[in-house]
């Protein structure tokens, strides 16, 4: 594994059993972003005449604890959750199960920025998704280039890749980013400073998911806790489809 990946674990690991209560009202944010913008993802859902009686698969990567898997869960008919933390894992399965959606939502361990394709990860089941969602997690990555290549190799033609980050904050570039909650740590795992539409854009196109790119900024702000101070940020909300 990956030097900055391993980090990346161990922070994460460190940090899975209070995820969700330190986070709470950002991952609330976050989920009241993506189920009002599902329509604007996408028109296929379990619950659509465009999805109807069809199978609808989604991948979650760095999907962490599953609130966005436990949010659109009602709308597909399969979810994969992906991340490189045991204990991120272990939560979000014992949350699908709390919430009923054992049979369709589970979480495995998986590196897809690894240099090689993981080989548990190349079966069948892996790839042809509908839909790729990576939430707050594109700026942990040290290349996120590499990253929206990698999640264009597990979409189906048509399918959608749909990515929640946050908007560069020109006012405190350079040192606010490490805002995870004290773990001064995290300043490590942070190789970004949000993306700007542009940035997105570019990254999109770079990937191949040219089709009907979007990019809608969130009109709630929400509130990062750093050494007893907060930081004020705003998310996005983009999505591009593979050509």
């Amino acid at each position: 594994m990956a030097e900055h990946t391993e980090r990346n674990r161990q922070y994460f690991d460190k940090l899975a059993k209070s995820y969700t209560s330190d986070f709470k009202s950002i991952l609330e944010s976050i989920c009241r972003l993506v189920d009002s913008h599902r329509p604007w993802i996408s028109d296929a859902w379990v619950d659509t005449e465009a999805g109807k009686g069809q199978e609808i698969k989604m991948l979650e990567y760095a999907c962490g604890t599953g609130p966005v898997s436990l949010t659109l869960a009602p709308f597909v008919s399969k979810i994969v959750g992906l991340d490189v933390s045991d204990n991120m894992i272990s939560e979000y399965n014992n949350n699908s199960k709390e919430a009923g959606y054992e049979d369709k939502m589970v979480a495995l361990k998986g590196d897809l920025l690894a240099e090689s394709a993981p080989a548990e990860l190349s079966g069948p089941e892996y790839f042809d998704f509908d839909l790729v969602v990576v939430s707050m997690a594109l700026h942990h990555f040290e290349r996120p280039e590499l990253a929206m290549a990698r999640f264009v190799e597990r979409l189906k033609k048509g399918g959608v890749c749909v990515i929640v980050d946050i908007v560069p904050d020109d006012h405190h570039h350079g040192h606010c980013h490490n805002v995870e909650h004290g773990f001064g740590d995290a300043a490590q795992t942070v190789k970004s400073h949000g993306f700007t539409m542009d940035q997105m854009k570019q990254l999109y196109e770079e990937a191949g998911l040219v089709t009907r790119f979007k990019y809608d900024i969130s009109k709630e702000q929400v509130v990062f806790c750093k050494d007893g101070k907060e930081h004020l940020k705003t998310i996005f909300i983009a999505r591009g489809q593979r050509a």
